[in-house]
């Protein structure tokens, strides 16, 4: 009866996609440009300049993003 009974997947929210919703519609198309222009932003710049403007993020979790190594898949 319970032999396929499995414990839930715990998924974490990605911080980016967490980031993102918090911001409005412009800056949401600014950071997802960035995101995508890896030459021009790297991942410790970019966290760097986002925690500059009180936005908390690391380049672990950028990292982990733009690798599709996140929740987001």
């Amino acid at each position: 009866m319970l032999e396929d009974m499995h414990p839930p997947e715990y998924v974490t929210p990605c911080a980016v996609r967490t980031l993102l919703g918090k911001l409005d519609e412009a800056d949401q198309t600014i950071l997802g440009n960035a995101l995508t222009n890896q030459d021009a932003w790297g991942h410790t710049p970019l966290a760097r300049a986002l925690t500059d403007r009180g936005l908390s993020i690391s380049e672990k979790a950028i990292r982990k993003h733009r690798h599709k190594l996140c929740s987001c898949k």
